[in-house]
């Protein structure tokens, strides 16, 4: 045999063997390293696990700013406090909640990962986190997270959320707003029991959900879910390349000028639990006059389910 044909029949064998002993390692307790990745980030598994948890005292803020890559919570008390919120959310202990105050800001993160740069200037509280690629080995030893951010609001009205992160959920809870400017490439987007006067709403992957009372809204999701509840004075546009979109409205179907329109999926109204208009045939859309408030609804794959009082 040439030296190349021995040296390509001697890799070969290498390959074959540590093929052989990975499954046999996988077979008897998982791949090398994951259950110590589990062990240190507590939400990658079940165990409990190293984190670092830490909040940083602001002065009073009426503004936020946060970019990079995290997932972000502009909440009250009213959830900070609350543990079953926090369980779900996978944050914080009822200790960790209770240290917890107004106008801080807790960060929850992998040992591994940056600090968030933190800064308060004119009252704009503004946070950068920075990107940390994961860092994943052959044999997943070491796989770096998205940080999360709490920021814990008084409750009163702020001129200005703005949220921009590249892998994160964006979570509203309780807050009141003039303005909110929210946006994420992968993650949910949501506002529940919020009072915005103006806010656009983007996700490239994921659910954009609202609840509460709402003035001009506009969002826009490629991949994801759009629902709907509560009170808006100013209608909105609504755009959906692949999901459904579901309004439960407080108001009456004569509240708003309606314009939906769905390449693929059917059109469903009610009104006070009835449906009055069913559309399921090939490119349905509707149209209806109102009280000017304009709903306009374009979804490209998915279904349109309005529901008024």
């Amino acid at each position: 045999m040439s030296k190349a044909g021995k040296i390509a029949a001697v890799c070969a064998g290498v390959l074959v063997v540590g093929l052989a002993l990975g499954a046999a390692g996988f077979a008897l307790g998982g791949v090398k390293g994951f259950d110590k990745v589990s062990e240190k980030h507590s939400w990658l598994g079940g165990s409990p696990g190293e984190r670092v948890v830490y909040a940083e005292g602001e002065p009073g803020f009426d503004a936020v700013e946060v970019t990079g890559n995290a997932s972000v919570y502009l909440v009250t008390e009213k959830y900070f406090k609350n543990q079953n919120w926090l369980d779900k959310n996978k944050l914080l202990s009822a200790t960790e909640a209770d240290i917890a105050g107004e106008n801080q800001v807790v960060i929850i993160k992998g040992e591994k990962v940056p600090d968030p740069q933190i800064s308060l200037e004119d009252g704009v509280l503004r946070i950068y986190a920075k990107e940390k690629k994961a860092n994943i080995s052959f044999n997943f030893s070491s796989i770096d997270v998205t940080p999360k951010i709490l920021i814990c609001c008084p409750d009163k009205e702020y001129s200005d959320f703005s949220v921009n992160v590249d892998t994160g959920d964006i979570i509203l809870g309780g807050v009141s707003y003039k303005k909110a400017l929210l946006e994420t490439d992968t993650g949910d987007v949501s506002a529940k029991e919020a009072k915005g006067e103006e806010q656009v709403m983007k996700s490239d992957t994921g659910d954009v959900i609202l609840s509460g009372t709402f003035g001009k809204t506009q969002i826009k999701v490629d991949t994801g879910d759009i629902k709907l509840a509560g009170t808006f004075t100013k209608g909105a546009d609504i755009q959906s390349d692949t999901g459904d979109v579901i309004l439960k409205a407080k108001a009456g179907i004569d509240a708003f000028d309606l314009d939906l329109r769905t390449d693929t999926g059917d059109i469903v109204i009610k009104e006070n639990g009835q449906k009055t208009i069913v559309l399921d045939d090939e490119s349905p859309s509707f149209t209806r006059k109102g009280s000017g408030q304009l709903f306009k609804i374009d979804v490209d794959t998915g279904d349109i389910l309005l529901s008024f009082n």
